[in-house]
């Protein structure tokens, strides 16, 4: 009996570092919905598509934000910079890739745009609504 019970602890010792892994593991299939944001800017994700919104940028993804089984995904859609004088039919859109791994609650998303200037990777982690500065 006495062996039974250190066998007992051991596996469910186990089990419970095995569910807390599981907890903070890599995000595979569609991104939850829901804002995904931080001090550098926010990400809403919606079931078809994706918006971010940035101090100074903005950027749609016309597509459901999918992770593979590593976590990581890589899509296309269109980036556009908000400085300055804007034209009167809006910003001047471009196409972009937004590349980023989720795991557990938090995502690294960089943003490659313009024959490969990067932005990011910005910090974003889910249920947070980020709070900064805009410019003129």
């Amino acid at each position: 009996m006495k062996g039974n019970v250190g066998r007992y602890a051991f596996s469910c010792a186990v089990l419970l570092s095995a569910a807390a892994a599981c907890g903070a593991g890599v995000i595979s299939g569609p991104l939850p919905e829901g804002v995904w944001g931080g001090p550098q800017g926010n990400l809403d994700v919606y079931a078809d598509s994706a918006t971010l919104d940035l101090p100074c940028a903005a950027g749609r993804i016309s597509a459901s934000v999918v992770a593979g089984s590593d976590g990581t995904f890589d899509l296309p859609g269109f980036y556009a910079v908000e400085v300055g004088p804007v034209a009167a039919d809006g910003p001047s859109w471009q196409p972009a890739r937004f590349r980023g791994r989720g795991a557990g609650g938090e995502i690294p998303l960089t943003v490659v745009w313009s024959d490969s200037v990067t932005v990011g990777p910005l910090q974003l982690h889910r249920g947070t609504v980020g709070t900064f500065p805009r410019c003129l």
